[in-house]
């Protein structure tokens, strides 16, 4: 009883009971021929004949171990994850739809549209940031000095995160506000999508949305790690990407990247 009751082999029915392997002496299934003709197995008369219960039963490859594919159950995989046969709700309609929920938190219709609201939601917000992350850094002391106030920045000029430890200096105001634009967003729910209506043109506009999103998220947390790991603003690390090229020039010339050109 190594399988547990939940195991794919088990539910699958392949764990064949003891009382009949027993009554059998030492007989092999192989329903996939996997064994050659001239094996031992097959000269002995140890291959059973598939009975009628065995050849109904789904037979799953996703790794395509089986040279015969033929004999395999068909089953649609992920896109994103080809190792893993795709959701079922996950076919395809839904804008940015890879075929990826390897936790199943799209289990039922409902929770597939909840967790597709937050993701529109959190890809707009990462958008968002991964813009102001770098203008903040450009400007906010510029600003500040203007209207005399104080600057907000952390150490080596980086914009404060949980990482560097440094979001104690944000006012509290500024969370406040924060919070309350946010609750009455997800209180109004105006995020819509629709993916059974529109045109192609729009169904290609939510798509785009989506990755520009996920690459959103991914660069914002990218810049949080890159900051608290190098201990520079980003700004400074890969100056290239958000100054004019005689400052890029200038900075990499006071760092002896001279030297590199």
């Amino acid at each position: 009883g190594l399988y547990p009751e939940n195991s794919p082999e088990r539910i699958a029915g392949l764990i064949q009971p003891l009382e009949s392997s027993a009554g059998q002496g030492n007989s092999i299934v192989d329903p996939l021929g996997l064994y050659p003709e001239n094996s031992p197995e097959r000269l002995d008369g140890l291959i059973q004949p598939e009975s009628s219960d065995q050849v109904e039963k789904e037979v799953m490859d996703p790794l395509r171990i089986y040279s015969d594919q033929s004999q395999v159950s068909a089953m649609e995989m992920s896109a994103s994850l080809p190792f893993l046969s795709r959701p079922a709700l996950l076919d395809g309609s839904l804008p940015g739809d890879r075929g990826f929920d390897p936790f199943n938190f799209s289990s039922d219709a409902s929770a597939l549209q909840w967790q597709r609201k937050a993701e529109i939601k959190h890809a707009r917000l990462a958008m968002l940031a991964a813009v102001g992350w770098p203008i903040a850094e450009l400007l906010h002391k510029d600003i500040a000095s203007v209207f005399g106030l104080d600057q907000l920045l952390a150490s080596q000029d980086r914009v404060p995160s949980i990482l560097n430890g440094d979001l104690s200096r944000v006012p509290i105001p500024f969370w406040i506000a924060t919070i309350a634009v946010a609750a009455s967003i997800e209180i109004t729910d105006t995020v819509e999508q629709n993916a059974s209506s529109g045109s192609e043109r729009e169904h290609f506009m939510q798509e785009a949305e989506i990755f520009n999103g996920r690459l959103g998220m991914l660069a914002i947390t990218g810049f949080a790690m890159q900051e608290w790991f190098l201990n520079s603003a980003v700004v400074d690390q890969i100056p290239i990407f958000f100054k004019p090229l005689n400052v890029v020039v200038e900075q990499l010339l006071a760092n002896g990247g001279a030297m590199h050109l």
